[in-house]
C-alpha cells in the first residue's frame, strides 16, 4: 500500500514533517474537526447549575491542539485536520507500535511539563523548532476513537472510552484522557473550583449522554476600541451591534470582532448617540452577521467586554485571521491580515472612559495566550497569494427573495512555506434570506487538484437541482 503522506522535511534526528496525500483520510479528519470538535459549546461558569443528565463524563481540558494518531499502511503517524503530518522517531509513536492498522484516535497533542499544566505556546515552539530536545517533550492524550482496525467506532462515548483504555495502557508520552463519571452539577462545580480556579488548569470538558459537549472555562475580560456600529432597522436611534478592535504596539488596529449583546434599549440609545456624530467615510467594508454593513467611526471610545472563550482557529480547523486597519485621523484603510483570535459570546459590560485610546489600554497582546500555534505563522502579507482556479455562482428566486449558491476552488500556494495551510481549498456558500440562518458555509480541504475537483463536483451535484440558474 502506498505511503499515505508526503515527506517535506526530515530532521537529523529522524523526525519527519509531511503532508497527507490520502484525500479520503484528509476529509475524514477535517469532517471530525468540523462536526464534533468544532461544535463544543462554551459554558460560562455561572451556568454550571444548568447542566442536567443522570450521567456525564468530565475531564480536565488539556491546553494543546487537536491531532489524530493514525495507524495505516504499516505506518504510525500524527496528522492534524489541515493535513499536516508528524512521523519518524517521536517517542509517542514508538509507544504506539502495538496499535492495529486502520485505527484512528483523536486527541490533544501537547508539550509535556513536569512542573505545570501543558500550554499550547510550548507546543507551538516544539513544532516550529523540530529539534530533538523539544520534540521529545511532545505527548498525545487520546479522548475519542474514530476507527479501530478499519471498523467504525462504537456509537456511545462510554464504549469508545472503554476501547481507548484497552488500546492505550498509560505510558509516558501516550495516554487516554483521565475521565470521571459525574451525576450532578455540584460535582462539576467542585471540580471547576479545585482544578481550574485553584489548580490553574485551562478548563473542563463535559460530555452528556445526549451527545452534547461543553467546554467550561473561566470568563475572559477584554478592553477594545469601538471602530464601528450598526443600527436597528426599525429603530435607527438604537445601536444593534458594535465592531471592536485591538491595537498593536505600532499603533495599527486589528479587528477583534462584533458584539451584539449591548444591554437594554436605553444603553443602545446612548451608544448610538455617542457614535453617530463620529461616523467617517471609508473604503473599508465589513458586514455584520445579519448582512448589514458597519458604519465606521473615529476610534474614541473604549469598551470592556466579557467573552466565554477566544478561538485561534475556525470550526473547520483553518487559521483565524483578522484585517489590520490604520486610521489617519479622517478615514480607515486596510493593510493586510494577521493571525488573530475570535471572541465567543461577547457581552458589553461598560464603556471605559478612564482608559485612553493607546496600545497599553487596548493592547493586542490581551489575546495572544489564545493564539497558540498561530503565533508562529507568518503574516498573510509574507506568504504567496492564493490562485483562484474555479468559481461558479447560481441563483434562484424564492418567495420574491433571491437565493445564491457559490462554489470557489483555489490553490493556496502556501503549504510548502507554512504547513498549517492546506494545498487546496473548496469553499461552498449558501445564502437564502428566507431562512432563520441566512448564510451557511462549508469548507473542504484537498491535497491535490484532482481531489479538489472531485469534492467540488460532488457539492454541485448535491446542491444544484431544478430551478437554479447559473450566473454568467
Amino acid at each position: 500500500m502506498a505511503n499515505p503522506y508526503m515527506v517535506d522535511t526530515t530532521y537529523g534526528d529522524g523526525l519527519i514533517a509531511g503532508r497527507l496525500t490520502d484525500a479520503g483520510l484528509l476529509d475524514l479528519l477535517a469532517t471530525y474537526r468540523r462536526r464534533v470538535a468544532g461544535t463544543y459549546r462554551p459554558l460560562p461558569a455561572g451556568d454550571i447549575s444548568k447542566l442536567s443528565g443522570s450521567r456525564m463524563w468530565m475531564s480536565t481540558k488539556i491546553d494543546g491542539e487537536l491531532w489524530f494518531l493514525v495507524a495505516k499502511a504499516g505506518e504510525r503517524f500524527l496528522a492534524n485536520p489541515r493535513g499536516r503530518v508528524l512521523a519518524g522517531t517521536l517517542l509517542l509513536l514508538e509507544q504506539a507500535n502495538g496499535i492495529e492498522d486502520g485505527t484512528i484516535l483523536a486527541g490533544e497533542l501537547h508539550a509535556r511539563s513536569e512542573n505545570s499544566h501543558p500550554r499550547v505556546g510550548d507546543l507551538a515552539a516544539a513544532l516550529a523548532d523540530g529539534a530533538s530536545s523539544r520534540a521529545s517533550s511532545i505527548g498525545f492524550t487520546a479522548f475519542d476513537l474514530l476507527e479501530e482496525g478499519c471498523v467504525t467506532a462504537p456509537a456511545t462515548y462510554e464504549a469508545r472510552l472503554a476501547r481507548l483504555a484497552a488500546l492505550l495502557p498509560a505510558q509516558a508520552h501516550l495516554s487516554v484522557v483521565v475521565t470521571d463519571n459525574v451525576a450532578s452539577d455540584s460535582e462539576v462545580q467542585t471540580a471547576f473550583e479545585d482544578r481550574v480556579i485553584a489548580g490553574g488548569a485551562e478548563g473542563l470538558v463535559i460530555r452528556l449522554e445526549n451527545g452534547l459537549i461543553y467546554k467550561l472555562k473561566p470568563e475572559i475580560t477584554l478592553d477594545a476600541a469601538i471602530v464601528g456600529y450598526t443600527a436597528k432597522a426599525d429603530r435607527p436611534d438604537l445601536a444593534r451591534s458594535l465592531l471592536l478592535a485591538l491595537m498593536r504596539e505600532d499603533g495599527q488596529y486589528v479587528l477583534l470582532g462584533s458584539c451584539g449583546n449591548l444591554g437594554a434599549d436605553s444603553d443602545r440609545e446612548q451608544l448610538a448617540t455617542l457614535l453617530a456624530p463620529n461616523r467617517v467615510s471609508t473604503p473599508v467594508r465589513w458586514a455584520s452577521d445579519g448582512g448589514g454593513l458597519y458604519a465606521f467611526v473615529k476610534p474614541e471610545l473604549v469598551a470592556q467586554i466579557k467573552v466565554t472563550d477566544l478561538q485561534g482557529e475556525g470550526s473547520d480547523g483553518s487559521p483565524s485571521t483578522a484585517p489590520v486597519l490604520v486610521f489617519d485621523g479622517t478615514t480607515w484603510s486596510s493593510t493586510r491580515s494577521i493571525p488573530s483570535a475570535r471572541p465567543l459570546h461577547p457581552v458589553l459590560q461598560r464603556l471605559r472612559s478612564d482608559k485612553p485610546l493607546e496600545a497599553a489600554s487596548i493592547r493586542f497582546s490581551q489575546i495572544e495566550p489564545w493564539l497558540g500555534a498561530t503565533q508562529s505563522r507568518q503574516e498573510t502579507s509574507d506568504l504567496p497569494a492564493s490562485t483562484l482556479i474555479r468559481r461558479e455562482v447560481w441563483t434562484k428566486e424564492t418567495k420574491g427573495q433571491s437565493a445564491v449558491r457559490k462554489l470557489v476552488v483555489w490553490k493556496t500556494n502556501k503549504e510548502k512555506i507554512d504547513s498549517s495551510f492546506p494545498a487546496w481549498v473548496v469553499h461552498w456558500t449558501d445564502y437564502s434570506a428566507t431562512r432563520a440562518t441566512p448564510l451557511d458555509r462549508e469548507v473542504r480541504l484537498a491535497p491535490d487538484e484532482a481531489a479538489a475537483m472531485q469534492v467540488a463536483d460532488l457539492l454541485v451535484e448535491q446542491n444544484i437541482k431544478k430551478g437554479w440558474n447559473k450566473a454568467p
